[in-house]
């Protein structure tokens, strides 16, 4: 069902993230009774639930320069992180832009501090998979070894964010070098991003069902 959903709906960006977010949340009641696989997808809800929230923010320079500064500080917090440092690169390039952009009343000036926000937001979630079994037995006295799946959804993760610094690139290619034909990251974006959205449910859903049929194996 939700892949006819996310088909039909896929490209609308909206649209897209409720439908996620619901199957998210659906996938959390369904796989309630394996904790492992529930503290990985109450990770990536909380990621797009913020970043639902990101995307409704409306267009504006008060809720641009804090979205600037709310990544730049959790980045200088995150500083010793190797992908964090990219990050923060990242957005002081974007801060360079915008500043130049409006200095010279660029016309086409793009939205690009949403992607700045959902490339550190995806960083983070990929942090706190790396320390979801830490942080379930910290918080919530859950011991567990299983880690298999918290690495096959950072390396999705990790391809979602060198899909959106990769965007990126483009943006200030053709919006401060001219070069205007470089768009096949643009075009291909939203195709890309719902692939591996769909990548990452099926991940989930196999590394469940593995999870349910081992305990039925005789021992």
């Amino acid at each position: 069902m939700f892949a006819v959903l996310l088909y039909l709906f896929g490209d609308n960006p909206e649209h897209f993230n409720l439908i996620y977010i619901a199957a998210l949340s659906l996938s959390c009641i369904f796989c309630w009774s394996d904790k492992d696989t529930l503290g990985a997808l109450l990770i990536l809800l909380g990621l797009w639930c913020i970043t639902h929230l990101l995307y409704t923010l409306p267009e504006s320079t008060t809720f641009m320069v804090l979205v600037y500064a709310v990544c730049m500080a959790i980045s200088i917090y995150r500083f010793k992180q190797a992908s964090t440092k990219v990050t923060l690169v990242i957005i002081l390039l974007s801060i360079g832009a915008e500043f130049f952009w409006w200095n010279t009343s660029y016309a086409n000036k793009p939205h690009i501090y949403y992607s700045i926000g959902l490339l550190t937001l995806t960083n983070i979630a990929r942090e706190l998979l790396f320390k979801r079994v830490f942080l379930m037995s910290q918080y919530f006295g859950h011991q567990s070894g299983k880690i298999a799946l918290d690495w096959q959804l950072r390396s999705i993760l990790l391809a979602g964010y060198s899909l959106i610094a990769i965007m990126l690139l483009e943006y200030f290619l053709r919006h401060l070098a001219g070069l205007k034909d470089i768009t096949m990251v643009y075009y291909n974006f939203t195709l890309v991003a719902n692939l591996l959205s769909g990548i990452t449910l099926t991940t989930i859903y196999m590394h469940y069902f593995y999870n349910q049929s081992k305990k039925h194996l005789p021992a």
